[in-house]
């Protein structure tokens, strides 16, 4: 089933706004409200894996269309009545990441096997005195090249999860020319998008004893659904091509109706 043509979206940004991705959640009404329901969702995660991650995620690409729509002015907020719905959107986005993750774990593996048996033969045939210091500096060169590894898999999965999630189509997520153009024209604002959610998560989480878990967890879907918005933003500024969509309208407030 061929997706109509997407338009580009009117604003785009040139460059990340950190500030916004948290001052917009608060800009709905019912911010506090949506929070709660993203808690209690991942508090049930704890005890029923995989399917309320799905949920959430349904939500998040639910929220990039309504941000497209309304021009970043306001996301949907979180309806109970529409689990069902959040479900079948978000299972794409998440086969293509879990997809892109397995075949990264293969890679990783076989990566770590090779540098682990050549570290290993060289630390043995160059003797007890030079044996060490190979091994150091193989260790050290392993523990980059697993930084490496974890950047690469940043990449891949960024642009295929919000491929999959905004086409509603899992195979949609696997198109290599625009995974390499999207990579090309915004693997700086990924990158550094993601280091900065992580120490400042962890900033909040460990600086408030722990206690800051309870706003950071729901709060970080909301955020990364921004980010996602922007750097979708970003790459259309750029002369990134469109993604084919389906025509959904996202009512404020309400469920999505045929556009």
């Amino acid at each position: 089933m061929s997706l109509p043509d997407a338009k580009l979206p009117p604003s785009a940004p040139a460059s990340l706004d950190y500030s916004r991705t948290v001052n917009y959640v608060f800009e709905n009404p019912n911010w506090l409200l949506n929070l709660v329901w993203l808690f209690l969702c991942q508090l049930v995660a704890c005890i029923i894996p995989i399917v309320p991650q799905i949920i959430v995620m349904g939500y998040q690409f639910e929220v990039v269309d309504g941000l497209l729509q309304n021009r970043d002015a306001r996301y949907p907020d979180f309806d109970l009545n529409r689990i069902a719905d959040y479900l079948m959107r978000g299972i794409w986005p998440f086969l293509a990441m879990i997809v892109v993750a397995i075949g990264w774990g293969v890679v990783f593996v076989l990566i770590t096997l090779i540098c682990s048996g050549c570290i290993a033969g060289a630390a043995g045939l160059a003797g007890e005195n030079v044996g060490p210091v190979i091994g150091t500096i193989g260790i050290i060169v392993g523990i980059a090249l697993g930084i490496v590894l974890m950047a690469l898999l940043l990449f891949i999965v960024t642009p295929v999860s919000i491929r999959a999630g905004l086409a509603h189509d899992f195979p949609a997520g696997f198109d290599l020319a625009w995974i390499k153009d999207f990579i090309a024209k915004t693997w700086v604002e990924v990158l550094t998008s993601t280091l900065v959610l992580i120490l400042v998560a962890n900033a909040m989480i460990w600086c408030t004893c722990l206690v800051g878990s309870l706003a950071v967890i729901p709060l970080i879907p909301l955020v990364q659904a921004h980010f996602w918005y922007q750097f979708y933003m970003i790459y259309l500024s750029r002369g990134g091509t469109p993604i084919p969509v389906k025509a959904v309208v996202v009512a404020v407030g309400g469920p999505p109706t045929p556009g």
